[in-house]
């Protein structure tokens, strides 16, 4: 009994306070809304809203609805992320950005089924090749602080966060892009944002596996 005693003792003696992490709600709200103010001054001084509202003229109301959408994929994704993140979290997480995830294809896709039956075809390759490195560029600014963040719970299970996460993210980038669009999409743009989706997810899986596990 001495041993065990002598054992606690000395554990004891080196033990240093713990500081618990804040509600993973709260976590993730701070993060949204230092994005959101970042994101919102660069809309607010680079982009042409206008441009934006021409290209959308008569269909406004599917312009709301996908960017709602783009914007619950994202919420979803990174609240799930920060949620799952903590052992014995709900896995409801994972398919929490699901539906809002397909009513954006569902709507961008209406809007390409638009120009080809105004006459385009919906097929030009266009300038998603900026679209592609838009998106990345984006992700990568935003990536490594969300990572950040998401490691402090050290997470059993790594991976499925750094799905979510990487999901957030890029879901977040697409949004921003919205804006800085200057021409309607085609099938070929929207085939070059799910690309660009499934890279970022991709390689934030792969490499943050690593970095969100525990120690």
């Amino acid at each position: 009994m001495s041993r065990v005693n002598t054992l606690i003792d000395t554990l004891a003696a080196d033990a240093r306070p713990v500081r618990p992490l804040r509600p993973p709600l709260t976590r993730a709200a701070k993060w949204i809304a230092v994005v959101a103010l970042l994101s919102g001054l660069a809309i607010y001084l680079l982009s042409d809203v206008q441009q934006l509202l021409t290209r959308y003229a008569g269909r406004e109301e599917m312009l709301a609805l996908e960017m709602l959408a783009m914007l619950a994929t994202a919420v979803l994704a990174v609240v799930g992320a920060f949620f799952i993140a903590i052992p014995g979290a709900s896995k409801r997480w994972l398919i929490a950005p699901i539906p809002p995830f397909g009513a954006w294809l569902l709507l961008s896709g209406a809007g390409c089924y638009h120009l080809v039956r105004n006459g385009a075809s919906g097929l030009e390759v266009g300038h998603s090749v900026d679209c592609l490195i838009f998106i990345l560029a984006v992700s990568v600014a935003l990536g490594p602080p969300l990572i950040w963040l998401l490691s402090r719970a050290r997470p059993i299970e790594p991976l499925p966060v750094a799905l979510l996460g990487g999901l957030g993210v890029a879901a977040i980038a697409a949004f921003i892009l919205q804006f800085f669009h200057p021409f309607a999409a085609t099938f070929v743009d929207l085939a070059v944002h799910l690309l660009a989706i499934a890279t970022v997810v991709s390689v934030v899986a792969i490499l943050n596996r690593r970095a969100l596990a525990p120690a």
